[in-house]
């Protein structure tokens, strides 16, 4: 087993593996990335392999957002629902979530469910963390903010999961998928939990429509679409 150190504020010192001019991240192959210069992305993979993409970030997490449909509207959505500026890509269990805002030129991804552990540095208040890698591997990586950042956008992030997880368990509900205990009635067999998973299901829809409808007229119109077309769309959306 494994167990290394790895400081980000020292990116530029570190030893490069190698250099790619492709490379598609995925939930179980990458532990975080970061931009390495403006044209090149460095990546952490889970095998410990410290990597250059030659391709800018902003690239590359587009490239993984496609490969995964992880739409930047439903995102946008369902973090301004709990209440976070800072986005991340969350599908259920798998999370990739930003140390900060994506304009900020420090900003590290990385992989919130192949973190073990995190905790501040006393020495500096940094955070670090321990990542999991292939066979039991340990990283501790070491990254430039506050605990209480840290704990925000990840607090965040699992916030998004738990509703996206729970939309699951309804669909399930929905689509006549969850099994019917006979002598043990489970959570998710309690009619009340469903009704509030229906409420939940439908207050996202619309919330996506509206703000997939604003950003098309913005774009068309130069101003928000008006209270009576959001009116009608609400009562399409609604009629049976």
């Amino acid at each position: 087993m494994v167990r290394k150190t790895i400081d980000m504020s020292m990116l530029d010192k570190l030893k490069i593996d190698g250099e790619v001019g492709n490379y598609l991240v995925q939930w179980d192959n990458t532990l975080l990335l970061t931009a390495y210069d403006q044209n090149r992305t460095f990546v952490l993979t889970i095998d410990g392999e410290q990597l250059l993409i030659r391709e800018r970030l902003k690239d590359v997490l587009s490239r993984f957002a496609q490969a995964n449909l992880i739409y930047e509207y439903e995102m946008e959505v369902h973090f301004a629902k709990v209440g976070c500026q800072t986005r991340g890509y969350v599908a259920g269990h798998h999370r990739l979530v930003p140390t900060c805002g994506s304009s900020n030129e420090q900003v590290i991804y990385y992989m919130v469910h192949l973190m073990e552990d995190a905790s501040e540095l006393e020495s500096d208040k940094r955070v670090e963390m321990i990542m999991n890698g292939r066979e039991g591997d340990k990283y501790h990586i070491q990254i430039a903010t506050s605990e209480r950042t840290f704990r925000r956008i990840v607090s965040a992030a699992d916030e998004v999961a738990k509703e996206q997880l729970s939309l699951f368990e309804y669909w399930m509900y929905r689509l006549g998928k969850v099994k019917r205990e006979i002598f043990e009635r489970t959570y998710f067999g309690d009619y009340c939990v469903y009704m509030k998973l229906r409420k939940l299901a439908l207050d996202l829809f619309i919330q996506t429509v509206l703000h997939i409808l604003n950003k098309a007229h913005k774009k068309v119109y130069g101003e928000e679409a008006p209270a009576e077309l959001v009116k009608e769309v609400k009562r399409v959306i609604n009629k049976f």
